[in-house]
């Protein structure tokens, strides 16, 4: 996932940068994972120590801060066995979600899996921002939607690229053959 995540990105580079979006590899929503059981705990959830590789991965290149990006993608895998593709808009604190088997997981699942980016992101994002964005002060999280229409894929094994496929087409404005 990691390696089609560069290549794809790099391959969309200057359109990306156009658009103000960036790829990111599977290790910015593997991190929030990872550390969202200690952020819930904390009492200063803004003084929460964040990874110092978080402001690199996700600065459009050339950039020093964050306040330049409008959307980032990324995937995410659920339970360990199924990737999606996340469009995580700033500007609107929203989480789209690119799901290639929707029936996998109800919404209440869904939204389990989500909650560590949900709410941890508005704090990673104000930690990296220079200066602090004002949008992304205090505690309330993002939200989420699941795009519909998607195009299934009932093959098991293939979430991952089919996922880095709708990231894509996504971040491309969905062209034809289109996602649905």
């Amino acid at each position: 996932m990691e390696i089609l995540m560069y290549t794809v990105g790099k391959h969309h580079k200057d359109m990306l940068a156009g658009v103000s979006s960036i790829f990111v590899s599977p290790w910015l929503t593997s991190y929030i994972q990872k550390k969202h059981w200690q952020f819930e705990r904390a009492k200063h959830k803004d003084r929460f120590p964040t990874d110092f590789r978080l402001s690199s991965l996700v600065l459009l290149p050339g950039q020093k801060s964050i306040t330049n990006v409008h959307t980032i993608y990324a995937p995410m895998i659920w339970a360990d066995r199924h990737w999606v593709g996340l469009a995580i808009n700033l500007p609107r604190r929203l989480v789209e979600v690119l799901d290639p088997l929707p029936e996998l997981n109800n919404d209440r699942k869904v939204k389990r899996f989500l909650d560590p980016v949900l709410k941890m992101l508005p704090f990673v994002i104000n930690k990296i921002a220079f200066p602090p964005l004002s949008q992304f002060t205090g505690d309330s999280p993002f939200t989420w939607s699941r795009k519909h229409a998607l195009t299934k894929n009932s093959h098991t094994g293939d979430c991952g690229p089919v996922s880095i496929k709708f990231i894509e087409m996504h971040a491309l404005g969905d062209p034809a053959p289109h996602m649905s």
